[in-house]
């Protein structure tokens, strides 16, 4: 695979005209199912002081896929046994997957923002200011905030200010000594105090930062670009031809945005690896929607599939060598009316099958358009699960 977790890719946003592309996240590019959640569950060993972190990030580097699954089933098999309590909260929508596969090799409970505020709960607001959804929430837990280290998750760290943010949402109701940063890949600058370490300071708090990869800051637009275009929606799409079977998979407990403890996540993440879908072909792509990315891993990790994701962010599509995003589709986001919807390096026609994983019945009902984006795109055969 090679030794860095990340690939550099432009979009088309003001505010950062780049995208740093994990080969292991499951979001922008297809990953196998057991690298993806072997990323999450070696920094959860990380968080948690687990000796195994090593051998685990050596599997993770390497090509060796059955090394890859075994080290995976182990780890979710038999978490770390963390020293004091841990609270894991993944950002959305990039790593609300990642924070449950880190909860997972931590053993702990599972949390994940949200830019979608439910009517009527209440929340902690806080600004992501270079996301293409800003706004973002972390709804407040029924029976009060859990104790322990508090660890937020992100894929990549770059300035470490939405973190911040956070940490100084969660300190005014529920302050704690300490808190950590968790990322695939810090590429914060070296030598000078960032917004963590103003926060730490005046918090009294310590923040910690934890990553499986270090590497510089990325230019804001690196030499060896060349022109690439944004994928672009059908002015009239036409009307889905592919046939779609139905699935249903009931989610046991609260979902993710509402906190989950160890029973609940375990729970969860049983319900969607015995999804009802099996024997696809080599290929396969299970695919997740916006920030309902935990439940497409744990079925693709079953099945020995490829997984990733849509996503708001809009990323160019280019031929260049060595660069990522090769291939685009361009969609009404199931998320909502005006939302901008993307998959990247999808190239369903190549594949046996594309499963496409929504959270509820609403999403399901708004993501027509994605399936015929899927079925414009060569889809043999689709399949929509829909939790319920």
């Amino acid at each position: 695979m090679g030794d860095s977790l990340v690939l550099i890719a432009e979009r088309s946003n003001p505010k950062r005209s780049f995208l740093l592309v994990s080969t292991v996240l499951g979001k922008h590019v297809p990953v196998a199912g057991a690298r993806c959640r072997l990323a999450g569950l070696t920094l959860g060993l990380v968080v948690a002081g687990d000796p195994r972190a090593a051998a685990a990030q050596e599997a993770l580097l390497g090509t060796d896929a059955a090394a890859i699954e075994r080290c995976c089933a182990e780890l979710t098999a038999t978490p770390a046994a963390p020293t004091e309590p841990i609270v894991v909260i993944g950002f959305a929508e990039t790593a609300t997957a990642l924070g449950e596969q880190v909860a997972a090799g931590a053993d702990a409970v599972w949390w994940q923002t949200t830019t979608r505020r439910a009517e009527g709960a209440a929340g902690l607001p806080f600004a992501e200011v270079h996301s293409h959804a800003p706004e973002q929430w972390v709804l407040a837990p029924a029976g009060g905030w859990p104790d322990g280290v508090m660890v937020l998750v992100d894929d990549e760290l770059s300035t470490g200010a939405t973190a911040a943010r956070l940490v100084e949402a969660i300190h005014g109701v529920s302050p704690r000594e300490r808190y950590v940063v968790a990322a695939l890949v810090d590429s914060r600058p070296d030598g000078a105090d960032g917004p963590l370490d103003a926060t730490a300071a005046a918090l009294g708090a310590r923040i910690d930062v934890i990553a499986l990869e270090r590497r510089g800051p990325t230019p804001d637009r690196p030499a060896g670009w060349s022109g690439g275009t944004l994928p672009q929606t059908p002015a009239q799409p036409p009307t889905r031809h592919a046939v779609v079977r139905e699935v249903e998979v009931t989610c046991p407990g609260p979902r993710q945005h509402a906190g989950q403890d160890r029973s609940q996540r375990l729970a969860f993440a049983q319900a969607a690896a015995a999804t009802p879908v099996r024997d696809l072909g080599a290929g396969a792509l299970v695919l997740g929607t916006g920030e309902h990315l935990a439940a497409a891993q744990h079925h693709a990790a079953a099945l020995g599939a490829l997984t990733s994701s849509t996503t708001r962010s809009p990323v160019l599509v280019a031929g260049s060598d060595g660069y990522p995003i090769t291939a685009g589709l361009a969609f009404a986001n199931p998320d909502g009316p005006g939302v901008p919807g993307y998959a990247y390096n999808v190239r369903a026609g190549s594949r046996p099958a594309v499963v496409v994983h929504f959270p509820d019945r609403e999403h399901r009902e708004r993501g027509e358009d994605l399936l015929a984006a899927l079925a414009r795109d060569g889809a043999r055969e689709l399949i929509a699960v829909t939790m319920a």
